[in-house]
């Protein structure tokens, strides 16, 4: 199985990419950094979603990789600030890497091959509690979560899981002073991706929750 993660060069993103590469699955990460850690297994190609162009490095990115049967987007950066805070650059740039560039990644691979066997998209907890100085992660999230719904009607997308996670000792939250005493290893975290993505369905939704440390299964189709 050839699997593309687009935001896979650490943090949820690269446990996955581990995970996978385990079961000798061939994988490629992107992201604007090389990976923190290095893997014979793991190909890494540099992808960064901020730029103009990036509309057609991504198609030229899967027109290189060839088919890919399993797509797992997980880009995501702490962005604080009121709407009037935020200039609109900023503004545009969260939606852009956190929202459309996925739309972007699925038309380019549906146009190359027709169909997709798996899709996962990691969101976030704040796709359904809304956090008051996060307004546009907040919109990019909730909307990720929303389309990726709607494309597992799309008949060419076989497969659609939409994990959100609660707090995760990611880069995420570098620079903050948060309280991670109960936030999640991101290696516990893509486990539950990984395990509940497993067996037959078309869509399902899950809830990555913390104290306790549990999955809530919310949707399945």
């Amino acid at each position: 199985m050839k699997v593309l993660i687009i935001g896979g060069s650490r943090g949820i993103g690269w446990e996955l990419a581990k995970i996978y590469s385990l079961a000798d699955d061939v994988v490629v990460v992107t992201g604007r950094k090389q990976p923190d850690q290095d893997s014979d297994k793991i190909e890494f190609e540099k992808l960064d979603l901020s730029t103009g162009k990036y509309i057609e490095d991504i198609e030229s990115l899967v027109k290189k990789i060839g088919k890919i049967d399993r797509l797992v987007f997980a880009p995501g950066y702490y962005q604080e600030g009121t709407i009037t805070d935020l200039e609109p650059p900023e503004i545009l740039d969260m939606i852009q890497v956190c929202g459309t560039a996925f739309i972007f990644a699925v038309r380019s691979v549906l146009n190359n091959q027709n169909e997709l066997d798996e899709c996962i998209v990691i969101t976030s907890s704040s796709q359904w509690t809304p956090r008051k100085l996060e307004p546009i992660y907040n919109f990019t999230k909730a909307g990720l979560g929303h389309f990726a719904h709607a494309l597992s009607q799309d008949e060419r997308v076989k497969k659609v899981l939409v994990a959100g996670p609660t707090g995760t000792k990611t880069a995420f939250h570098e620079g903050r002073e948060v309280d991670m005493s109960t936030y999640h290893a991101p290696a516990w975290v893509a486990q539950q991706i990984h395990d509940y993505s497993e067996g037959k369905f078309n869509y399902k939704f899950i809830k990555i929750l913390r104290d306790p440390a549990e999955v809530e299964v919310s949707t399945v189709e």
